[in-house]
């Protein structure tokens, strides 16, 4: 089969490799898409150095496919059954994942970062993350390449249960990106009264603008962004604020736009080596201001944002804008770093 494999620092080739096999209570699938996600961008820049990977490493995580191969003692699933997959392997045994919480296992393995991943023509999925429920049917009236970026979006979902985003906050999300875009969806989908998205760049903030679940663009290099929530809030401040962006000086100035017992969420982890985030604590103690911080997400929030997009919700085609076969990768990665595209999926030729 053909799989993308990274050799280091910006070293990717188009391989001719040896197809997978199902290994007893694992799964095959032939893959149907495979959406590029921003630690994709960074490990390939990176040459997979930040997670140890064992090179040449086939990436790629937010997937999903036709299952074409049953390892022996499968009988949940079906050859020809069209399906997406969790990214995070749980062990299933620690505290954490037997209360729900899989995406702070302890002892968690990933596709593309331990397991081969999906930017290939076929992709194995273990036992463990078959029997931990990580592969989730495709929901009625989708297509599999419709809805790959069920991961993403079940990590920004994770995000706003933990800082409680409802009904009548105002929301704030820093960074315009896909993940950016996603929370400002989610965020209207969870009864948030107003969405104020915000970015660097006016191209990202033009495509903000065209949402109209998001009632405020921002360019925070052109604007004066506590201004703008000021008046937005009538000074009362956002009621969350959403980092997802990876910028130390967006969480330092995430807590100047929240409100009185307003939550802030750290969603997009800064760069290795970034400079300590300076934080008036007072600040916090004052306006008894929440702190959290987001992580992957766990196989319950898949199927929350499957539901949502089977009920219509939320629809992952608005998010996806482009989609280039395998062959022309080169120009999938370079449109997913423009800043012009939000979701882009690369599927075999």
């Amino acid at each position: 089969m053909k799989a993308l494999r990274l050799y280091g620092p910006d070293d990717l080739r188009l391989d001719e490799v040896e197809k997978p096999t199902a290994p007893p209570g694992g799964l095959v699938l032939k893959v149907d898409a495979c959406a590029i996600c921003g630690s994709d961008l960074r490990n390939i820049k990176a040459g997979g150095s930040a997670h140890k990977m064992k090179m040449p490493a086939i990436l790629g995580h937010e997937f999903s496919g036709t299952i074409v191969e049953l390892g022996e003692g499968v009988t949940d699933f079906e050859i020809g059954q069209k399906v997406v997959s969790s990214t995070i392997i749980p062990c299933g045994k620690c505290r954490y994942c037997l209360t729900g919480r899989q995406n702070l296992c302890v002892d968690k393995n990933a596709i593309s970062y331990i397991v081969p991943g999906a930017f290939a023509e076929y992709v194995m999925l273990p036992a463990l993350h078959v029997a931990n429920g990580g592969v989730h049917p495709v929901p009625d009236g989708f297509t599999a390449q419709d809805v790959c970026i069920a991961e993403p979006c079940s990590c920004a979902l994770n995000g706003q249960e933990i800082s409680n985003v409802g009904l009548g906050d105002v929301v704030c999300v820093v960074g315009a990106g896909p993940l950016g875009i996603i929370h400002c969806l989610i965020a209207k989908c969870r009864g948030a009264s107003k969405v104020i998205s915000v970015d660097i760049m006016q191209n990202r903030v033009d495509q903000a603008a065209g949402f109209p679940e998001i009632d405020v663009a921002v360019n925070s290099t052109t604007e004066d962004l506590k201004a703008v929530v000021d008046r937005e809030t009538n000074g009362y401040g956002c009621d969350v604020v959403i980092v997802a962006s990876p910028s130390g000086k967006a969480q330092e100035q995430a807590i100047d736009l929240v409100g009185r017992r307003g939550r802030v969420n750290f969603f997009g982890g800064l760069p290795k080596g970034s400079a300590p985030v300076q934080i008036d604590s007072n600040v916090i103690h004052y306006k008894e201001i929440y702190i959290q911080g987001t992580s992957d997400s766990s196989n319950h929030h898949m199927d929350m944002v499957l539901n949502m997009f089977k009920s219509g919700q939320l629809d992952p085609r608005r998010i996806i804008t482009h989609r280039y076969p395998l062959s022309q990768f080169k120009e999938a990665l370079d449109m997913a770093k423009s800043g012009d595209a939000l979701k882009v999926i690369i599927y075999p030729d």
